[in-house]
């Protein structure tokens, strides 16, 4: 075991430390991943094994970022994906999309750099850059291609959510897909116990812990018609009892006992949901 009080085992400790730091800074520079330069170095300094495993990760794969997700990336390096998110963090960026944008930005002439949509990312309310971080491209065409084949979709929400029902329905009825939605859950119920395994449910719910929802659900695949959950991307009891499930990012917030949690992200989900249902039904 070495001492550092041994001129040799400290020359070889200063060492090993160069190679560490220099192998993360010097991919930093190259890849434009720092675009704030002075930063490097203290940036360096916060930097763990996990974030170096993610930088290698997107170095091999710099080609397909904008196809990369923090699920992709989480479930290929088996890390949590707020793992992704900390180092874009560290790394003064807003989120991974911020982090994606400024890597596919870097190989364009200077000229095209410097575009609106650049310049507005790091302005977009927080919840919407995370769900952007957040959204799984894969489970989105999965659940418009569900949608598309589905006898008939129901929708199920309460509260606000109910808002956002009734627009992805519309969404998709202008489309003269079968849709049912209802304003009372007993109503809701009803369509469930009578549809079939040709029809799908799509539940809606920010906090993903409605009782009589989860029961709803657990219902509908008693029965084997499809379930897709479209909650706040953490752990909940209703996400676990359905098929497929989206994640919009939208923390609790409550304000002298009223729910006022943000929904903009939810908002965004649902349209790009929209689009994804759009684009397969005039594809076929």
């Amino acid at each position: 075991m070495f001492h550092y009080g041994s001129d040799s085992a400290f020359l070889l400790y200063s060492y090993s430390k160069q190679i560490y730091n220099e192998r993360k800074i010097r991919w930093v520079k190259a890849s434009c991943i720092d675009k704030r330069r002075d930063g490097v170095y203290e940036h360096e300094l916060q930097l763990n094994e996990t974030d170096d495993d993610i930088i290698d990760y997107i170095r091999k794969h710099k080609t397909d970022i904008a196809k990369l997700s923090i699920q992709k990336i989480a479930a290929d390096l088996y890390i949590a994906p707020n793992a992704v998110m900390r180092l874009s963090k560290k790394l003064d960026y807003s989120g991974f999309s911020e982090l994606k944008f400024s890597l596919q930005n870097e190989n364009l002439p200077e000229a095209n750099r410097k575009t609106i949509g650049a310049q507005l990312l790091g302005q977009l309310p927080g919840n919407i850059v995370k769900t952007l971080d957040t959204i799984d491209a894969g489970q989105l065409r999965r659940v418009a291609s569900m949608m598309k084949s589905a006898r008939c979709c129901i929708f199920a929400g309460v509260g606000d959510s109910t808002y956002f029902c009734e627009m992805l329905g519309k969404n998709l009825r202008c489309l003269d897909c079968s849709v049912q939605f209802y304003q009372q859950i007993h109503d809701m119920f009803y369509a469930v116990r009578h549809g079939g395994k040709e029809d799908m449910l799509i539940i809606i719910s920010a906090r993903g812990k409605n009782d009589r929802l989860v029961q709803m659900a657990a219902e509908a695949r008693k029965i084997g018609m499809p379930v897709v959950s479209i909650t706040h991307f953490c752990e909940n009891p209703l996400a676990k009892e359905c098929d497929v499930n989206l994640y919009f990012w939208g923390e609790d917030r409550d304000v002298q006992g009223y729910n006022v949690t943000d929904r903009s992200g939810l908002m965004v989900l649902v349209r790009l949901l929209s689009e994804a249902f759009w684009q397969g039904y005039i594809k076929s």
